[in-house]
């Protein structure tokens, strides 16, 4: 899908180098740091905030858990919350969609008026380039580690389907 509208930057800065490759017993080593810099995923996860991601995830984990992956389109990082998992239908405007056995429905949580309203343009998600495959997942975002006050556990329930 073609947009007339200029690509924001990538989404996630990675802190320690990491990829869907990598051979397992080094993904083993620990989770994977990233540092936001989309405000895509508002008002659960902001820019500036520091996520613990596990890189040991193999397969898409249920609706409503946020993920890092490489978006189809252009290999760079981002976050955002699976909306449907393998099998699952996904409703859209002109009919629906049978997601495959390795595929993912992805969304940001913020929507295209709250990320108008602070200059962010349209959110980049399956909306624009369609189902991801598991190839891409890199792994499961489930803790903040800074800023001091929001550290705790990533919700992985809610947002917007």
């Amino acid at each position: 899908m073609t947009s007339s509208e200029p690509r924001p930057p990538a989404g996630l800065d990675r802190v320690q180098p990491a990829r869907r490759s990598t051979p397992l017993r080094d993904r083993l080593r620990g989770p994977w740091r990233v540092i936001v810099r989309d405000a895509s995923m508002m008002p659960t996860i902001r820019p500036g905030d520091w996520l613990l991601v596990d890189p040991t995830t193999r397969s898409w984990p249920r609706p409503g858990s946020l993920v890092v992956f490489r978006e189809p389109d252009t290999e760079l990082l981002a976050i955002k919350r699976v909306a449907g998992g393998p099998g699952d239908r996904v409703e859209l405007d002109e009919g629906h969609l049978i997601l495959g056995p390795d595929e993912a429905w992805l969304l940001s949580d913020a929507g295209p008026a709250e990320l108008l309203a602070i200059g962010a343009g349209t959110p980049i998600d399956s909306r624009r380039y369609g189902p991801v495959p598991v190839d891409a997942l890199v792994g499961r975002a489930w803790f903040r580690y800074g800023p001091r006050g929001r550290i705790g556990r990533i919700e992985q329930t809610g947002g917007r389907r």
